[in-house]
């Protein structure tokens, strides 16, 4: 994993490397275990029974948070809390 994190100029869902950018964050995410809780700050995700930030749903762009573009994730496991905060998502 040696991408880097900061300042992405577009949103996954419409990068050619997808599917490395997606490995980067299951790897990340997966660091958690299968007992982790996530919560978010997308209203869109929330009111989803099956949330899924890259669905065709949002490519039309229908927002993912009413809080002025900020996206955030919270992961919290028995041995640790990650917090992944995007502002300006898109």
């Amino acid at each position: 994993m040696d991408r880097k994190w900061f300042f992405e100029g577009r949103p996954v869902r419409t990068r050619t490397d997808r599917n490395e950018v997606l490995a980067d964050a299951r790897t990340v995410l997966g660091r958690f275990g299968g007992d982790a809780v996530f919560r978010t700050s997308s209203d869109l995700a929330r009111g989803s029974t099956s949330p899924d930030f890259l669905a065709d749903e949002l490519a039309g762009g229908r927002a993912f948070t009413d809080h002025m573009m900020d996206l955030g994730l919270i992961a919290v496991s028995a041995d640790e809390v990650g917090v992944f905060w995007s502002f300006n998502a898109n």
